[in-house]
């Protein structure tokens, strides 16, 4: 792999579990992981959900591969998460190609 291709700064969230006083169960965000990405577009169209039009964006995270992710993680980038929903490990180029889905929130 090439290392200037990493060019993008990316962080890596990871959903935590947390009971309140109340017995609340509740999931938060908690950053994981700093590292750089080569960040490129997969598709990205418009449709209509829940009678709001929204463009889900998919794009490929190409990281290191000693980098912790995995199908429950979340990528910041350019102040958009992503939902990670493919993994694919590259041993021979030391690598991960991830797949990931904007999250509109």
């Amino acid at each position: 792999m090439q290392a200037g291709q990493l060019n993008e700064k990316i962080q890596i969230y990871d959903l935590v579990k947390v009971k309140d006083d109340f017995g609340r169960i509740s999931e938060n965000r908690v950053l994981s992981y700093d590292t750089r990405a080569k960040v490129g577009h997969i598709s990205g169209s418009r449709t209509v959900i829940n009678s709001e039009i929204q463009t889900p964006y998919v794009k490929n995270f190409v990281i290191r591969i000693y980098v912790p992710v995995n199908d429950t993680s979340w990528i910041k980038y350019n102040d958009k998460f992503y939902r990670v929903t493919s993994i694919d490990k590259n041993t021979y180029m030391q690598q991960q190609v991830i797949t990931a889905e904007e999250v509109n929130e």
